[in-house]
């Protein structure tokens, strides 16, 4: 690498720590006295000592069989993830899956500030296994992190669904949209980033814009169409078709 490349990495590395320190500055006026937002800070220190999301990428992506564009990593801000589950009306009847968790901080805080239950599915096994010890040490019982490729069926059913789509390639992001589509079931809601669900199975809902790790992005607000009869009776059987599909003896 050439000692100017050297320097851009640098710089981008550090005006993202600024970005970072930033918003944690801001979270802290508006969250200091949420015991939530404490607790939460607490618990992921504890789980990722000696550890971070990168060192997981690194170790274990080049073995999991998916792509580096697909395995960039970029994190919902404790913030953030309270504001879309407080715009999607998030409360504790609801089932919130994550789709490609990371460190899980969306299905935590779903548990920990709206008393939900929630799933952070996620193909990379370190992210799974410091998941659940944050979310152990925080005393989530309803809060689960199961390891799963969200590319390949079924996904979990839920309620709620969050799907950051901003570096998928397009077969990745054509996969996950069509088995969204089949897991989530009539009024679900769910938010895209960088790009919106299809139109045909989602109703559209609004957009935002909204910080993260790495800076701001498009948030995109759905809920799920009622299905046709006809599309009912298709969607019976295509699952049928699924489930009667097998190697042969």
């Amino acid at each position: 690498m050439r000692a100017t490349e050297s320097l851009e990495l640098v710089g981008v590395g550090l005006a993202n720590a600024a970005w970072v320190t930033t918003r944690t500055g801001i979270e802290l006026l508006r969250f200091g006295r949420s015991s939530w937002w404490w607790r939460l800070r607490w618990a992921m220190i504890r789980a990722w000592v000696g550890q971070t999301p990168l060192g997981v990428v690194r170790r274990e992506g080049p073995a999991s069989g998916i792509s580096s564009e697909d395995l960039v990593y970029g994190e919902t801000l404790p913030g953030t993830a309270f504001d879309l589950l407080e715009a999607l009306d998030v409360g504790p009847r609801d089932v919130v899956v994550d789709l490609g968790c990371g460190r899980g901080v969306l299905p935590l805080v779903a548990g920990l500030a709206f008393q939900a239950q929630a799933i952070g599915l996620e193909v990379l096994e370190g992210f799974v296994m410091r998941g659940r010890r944050a979310a152990g040490l925080l005393g989530l019982e309803g809060v689960d992190f199961q390891t799963g490729d969200f590319r390949e069926g079924p996904l979990p059913r839920g309620t709620v669904y969050f799907l950051a789509g901003t570096c998928l390639e397009a077969s990745s992001w054509a996969a996950v949209t069509r088995n969204l589509a089949d897991a989530a079931p009539p009024k679900a809601r769910a938010v895209s980033l960088s790009q919106a669900l299809p139109s045909a199975e989602w109703e559209d809902l609004g957009r935002r814009e909204m910080a993260f790790s790495w800076g701001p992005a498009t948030v995109f607000l759905h809920r799920r169409r009622s299905r046709s009869r006809r599309t009912r009776s298709a969607h019976r059987a295509h699952v049928r078709s699924k489930g009667s599909t097998g190697p042969s003896a």
